[in-house]
């Protein structure tokens, strides 16, 4: 039982930390940024990932912004790999005036829950957000927490640069938790028509290879 709840905590601070994934500048970042959708406006993401331990995921994400600088998410997840099911709801929250060049800082909060193998945790977070912009480059620093049930709070942390190369967006990021190994790695980003992104990620995580790739449409 104690590996169990272990493997559903180590999966619930993964997708959790997928969750995070910016708003503004949409997937495949996993690091998220200090901005969300205009007033009004949101967005559905979906991909498949290939996480550490060789678990394969499906990931549905919607989003929307009913109000400037405040925009509520979701996500419902699938590990066909081990069996396991995950939905979160989340808010994020930017505390500073939107601008273009500079910096802004938000926060985020939500909460989700993993389940499988008759078994499930509920895991409360929160995480601070910072964006700073120059030109075509950005940059992205995370520190927050989550607190699995009947475990110890777990900090966690992430690091972003990308860079508009005109058609296609390129990033590197790593992210983690205190004490942990972090996971690097890189991806790209491009329209395939307004409103409707492509996207993809490869990177090392656990000593394992990891991948992503999916779709955005905005609306």
């Amino acid at each position: 039982m104690h590996m169990l709840r272990f493997a559903l905590c180590s999966v619930a601070v993964a997708w959790l930390a997928a969750l995070a994934a910016p708003a503004h500048a949409g997937r495949p970042l996993t690091v998220d940024d200090a901005s969300t959708n205009a007033k009004g406006e949101g967005h559905v993401e979906a991909w498949y990932a290939r996480m550490p331990g060789k678990a394969h995921t499906w990931n549905v994400s919607p989003a929307y912004a009913p109000i400037e600088g405040l925009e509520f998410s979701g996500l419902i997840a699938r590990d066909t790999t081990n069996r396991m099911n995950m939905q979160a709801l989340q808010f994020k929250w930017i505390v500073t005036p939107p601008q273009e060049r500079g910096c802004n800082a938000g926060v985020v909060g939500g909460v989700g829950r993993a389940s499988g193998a008759g078994s499930s945790d509920t895991t409360p977070y929160v995480n601070g957000l910072l964006t700073c912009r120059h030109g075509d480059w950005a940059a992205h620093a995370n520190l927050g927490s989550q607190r699995p049930d009947g475990a110890p709070s777990i900090t966690t942390w992430g690091v972003a640069i990308e860079h508009s190369f005109g058609a296609v967006t390129a990033h590197a990021e790593a992210f983690g938790e205190r004490h942990g190994r972090p996971t690097r790695q890189v991806g790209l980003r491009t329209e395939l028509r307004p409103g409707l992104q492509l996207d993809g990620t490869l990177g090392r995580g656990e000593s394992a290879t990891v991948f992503s790739v999916g779709l955005k449409q905005s609306f």
